[in-house]
């Protein structure tokens, strides 16, 4: 996830809504094109507002903002196997290489978990798994792009920039293996 740091000022036509899940308050901003940025869940609206609207200029508040994406949302929390893949993602303004490991990573199946060095390989630089870390870390749509499911070389759990660190990222996975 990028840092607030990071993020550039946005303008144009964007949306966001914020709705509780089991864990706490998540939202998701889009544009024509699909979502911009998600926010992993926390405690309270505001707080997910905060941070999801940070350096957006005039965002629209829409409570019923692609409402099969929300219930979605709603339901992997729930523990269910939700697929994001098709999901429309707007990666706009993001580097060509940003943008071709984070749609192979939007690929890797719920339940299952690669590394830094195999995503490298899948999109053609078997030599850039710091990079690929680099990417995952600025990931603005996490749970979408489901960063979360690539782990170190060696197969542990390292960084994770969402709230809540490693542990947010142990407790998705333990999510997944879980579900039946």
């Amino acid at each position: 996830m990028e840092s607030l740091k990071e993020r550039h000022i946005m303008t144009g036509d964007i949306k966001y809504t914020v709705f509780k899940t089991r864990p706490g308050y998540f939202g998701f901003c889009c544009t024509e094109k699909g979502v911009l940025r998600t926010c992993l869940p926390l405690k309270t609206k505001e707080s997910v507002e905060d941070y999801l609207l940070a350096g957006i200029v005039n965002p629209v508040f829409d409570k019923n903002l692609l409402p099969s994406l929300q219930t979605q949302v709603i339901v992997y929390y729930e523990g269910h196997c939700i697929d994001f893949s098709k999901t429309p993602v707007d990666l706009s303004g993001l580097t060509p290489f940003t943008q071709k490991v984070l749609r192979a990573c939007m690929k890797i199946r719920y339940g299952n978990k690669i590394t830094y060095k195999h995503l490298a390989e899948q999109v053609g630089s078997p030599n850039s798994a710091r990079a690929i870390g680099g990417v995952m870390a600025r990931n603005p749509i996490p749970l979408i792009i489901p960063c979360h499911r690539v782990l170190s070389t060696n197969g542990s759990l390292c960084g994770f920039s969402a709230h809540g660190g490693l542990d947010t990222k142990k407790w998705m996975l333990s999510l997944e293996s879980n579900t039946p």
